[in-house]
């Protein structure tokens, strides 16, 4: 997806990570991408994939609600089976990102979060903005994850695929991966 001007600046890194998710899963047969356990890692490509999505789509309903819950999750869609159905909802998604706008990144919203199975959730003040960066940066560590069970079922994955802007900054710095 070409950028356009109505997009804000801060959802580009996002956008960019799920069109780069896209490219891997799209070229993954649905039986690697539903297999479970892929190695040592006891989840599905498919599982990642939709646990990143639902975040990415908690996000965008709290731009109208005021309202985020990451823990309200919905498992078991054929988003996690369907490497298609996967690549038709990120490019949903991918559309519904370019409309937060630059003035929605400081609405605040309220996170509600589990931080222990035997107490009842804790509910706190965020931003779009804050909560932009979190999807970000988690999507980038399942996507480290997505990446090591794309290679141990031998598919394809782009160069550096997962790795944290961080470590490409330093790599562009410095040509060396500190590890």
């Amino acid at each position: 997806m070409i950028a356009t001007k109505t997009q804000t600046v801060a959802a580009l890194p996002l956008i960019a990570l799920l069109e780069e998710l896209t490219e891997v899963i799209a070229r993954l047969p649905d039986s690697q991408y539903a297999q479970k356990p892929v190695g040592v890692v006891e989840s599905s490509v498919g599982g990642h994939v939709r646990h990143c999505l639902d975040h990415v789509k908690a996000l965008i309903d709290a731009v109208v609600t005021g309202e985020l819950n990451y823990d309200d999750r919905r498992r078991g869609t054929l988003v996690e089976s369907s490497p298609r159905i996967a690549c038709e909802t990120i490019d949903m998604l991918i559309r519904e990102l370019c409309a937060i706008s630059e003035d929605d990144l400081d609405q605040p919203i309220t996170l509600t979060a589990l931080l222990c199975p035997e107490e009842p959730a804790v509910r706190v003040q965020s931003s779009i903005g804050r909560e932009l960066v979190y999807v970000i940066a988690h999507t980038v560590h399942h996507n480290a994850l997505i990446g090591a069970m794309v290679k141990t079922l031998g598919g394809w994955l782009p160069p550096r695929f997962g790795y944290a802007p961080s470590t490409l900054k330093h790599l562009a710095e410095h040509g060396t991966c500190a590890q």
